[in-house]
């Protein structure tokens, strides 16, 4: 490999690396916003009232998935799996059927969430950008 490739290489990955950065830093803004705005939610509730829950979670309050809706959406076990799998959803070893419908359910309400979010703050930077999030039950 001559130098001039190498350099170019190289110049390559230091634009990678930049974009990754600016990545994390937007995911990470994304989120920090999340966290104020629910923070304030629980600032301005009264101690006699739960704080208000945003519109995706209400909507997956009410309408709960359950199995038979994902045989309905999917028609198998394995299908839903597969599913799961497209759209990022992971699990360490076979779900049961309760991971799948709590995962669905999760996956839902998150996506409306993100979809309202980038609605209210537009960022060109976030075309053709997907995410996964790791789910940390402490």
């Amino acid at each position: 490999m001559g130098k001039k490739r190498i350099s170019q290489l190289l110049d390559q990955l230091q634009a990678n690396h930049q974009a990754d950065i600016e990545n994390a830093a937007t995911i990470f803004t994304v989120a920090q916003v999340a966290v104020n705005q629910l923070e304030q939610q629980v600032a301005d509730a009264s101690p006699a009232s739960p704080p208000a829950l945003p519109p995706a979670l209400i909507a997956l309050d009410k309408a709960e998935l359950d199995k038979a809706e994902l045989m309905r959406r999917y028609g198998s076990f394995n299908a839903c799996r597969k599913a799961a799998g497209q759209v990022g959803i992971r699990f360490h070893g076979t779900p049961t059927w309760a991971q799948l419908i709590a995962a669905f359910s999760y996956f839902e309400s998150l996506q409306s969430l993100v979809q309202d979010y980038m609605l209210s703050h537009p960022n060109p930077h976030l075309n053709n950008v997907s995410m996964e999030f790791k789910l940390d039950q402490r």
